[in-house]
């Protein structure tokens, strides 16, 4: 689809913005979409049957600006996104989770790079993630594939790549894969996007232009000891349907990083047979074969204790 450059009765772009008890950060995500350089969006808030004031928030704070979706129930993450997508108008989405931010440049920056190529499903953005206190922790989605913007769903089969408030995708380019599943607990962004990379091109700026927020109740957090219970299973799906084009050595390079991945998220979230247990099997899968032992090893509950006796 070739994107308009004039203005019509439906914006070129809707913000979809999930939120369940966020009334501690939703006028932050808001605000930060009502100032991007680009101003041919709509903003869409799905209330997800939040229990605080969340909605009365958004109601009373930006009125007409942005339109407020208030779910019958909670539908969770997934659902919300779902109804936020049937609800938008505009030909291309972006998401924006209601505990983070963009700065301002974000959507004039992706809008720009899917004018250029009409091919492309999505076009994703770097990020950084800040501690609670705005302490910069770690930077992601800034990366460099050697592959054609079609190929780059191998890339996603192994490795997170995208954060989904970096992601504008074309809407009908998600309505012709699916909706999100809402299965999945976590993971159903990840799966999308290998969907849209198999349904079309994925293009990258690579520029920090979010601000993700680490806060107590992510999905992320809450999930961090069952993520191998939704995030295997959904790579084993993706990899049944495309083994036709996949070699064995790279779904054995897949599965290796994965189970790695995998493993240390469940190391670090204090289960230790099953995130050992996926980085033994990523060891044996021939992956990394050091790093993963020396991590079993450095990461262990005495080698913590040991550390934390040698700072004392």
């Amino acid at each position: 689809m070739i994107l308009s450059d004039t203005p019509m009765s439906s914006p070129l772009v809707t913000v979809v913005i999930p939120a369940f008890n966020a009334s501690k950060t939703i006028e932050r995500a808001v605000d930060s979409a009502l100032a991007q350089s680009f101003g041919d969006h709509e903003i869409v808030v799905i209330d997800d049957k939040s229990t605080d004031d969340t909605a009365e928030i958004v109601r009373r704070r930006y009125g007409e600006r942005v339109r407020l979706l208030r779910l019958p129930k909670n539908l969770g993450e997934s659902g919300a996104m779902n109804a936020g997508i049937a609800d938008a108008r505009g030909e291309l989405i972006a998401f924006l989770d209601a505990d983070d931010e963009w700065l301002p440049e974000k959507l004039e920056r992706q809008v720009a790079v899917l004018r250029r190529n009409p091919r492309a499903a999505l076009v994703a953005c770097g990020c950084r993630f800040v501690y609670p206190d705005g302490t910069p922790m770690r930077e992601a989605g800034i990366f460099s594939l050697n592959v054609p913007l079609s190929e780059i769903w191998r890339a996603l089969l192994a490795r997170t790549l995208l954060a989904k408030p970096c992601v504008v995708a074309r809407a009908d380019a998600l309505r012709a894969v699916g909706p999100f599943d809402t299965g999945l607990a976590v993971g159903a962004d990840q799966d999308m996007w290998i969907r849209l990379a198999l349904h079309g091109e994925i293009e990258l700026v690579p520029a920090i232009l979010v601000l993700v927020h680490d806060t107590a109740g992510s999905l992320t957090k809450a999930y961090a000891d069952r993520i191998d219970r939704y995030m295997l299973p959904m790579i084993r799906r993706h990899i049944d349907a495309q083994k036709g084009r996949l070699s064995r050595g790279e779904i054995r390079a897949i599965l290796g990083e994965r189970y790695a991945t995998t493993g240390r998220n469940l190391y670090q979230a204090g289960r230790l047979v099953r995130g050992g247990g996926l980085l033994l099997r990523s060891a044996l899968m021939r992956h990394n074969i050091a790093g993963n032992l020396w991590y079993l090893i450095t990461a262990s509950p005495p080698a913590k204790a040991i550390k934390r006796l040698a700072a004392a």
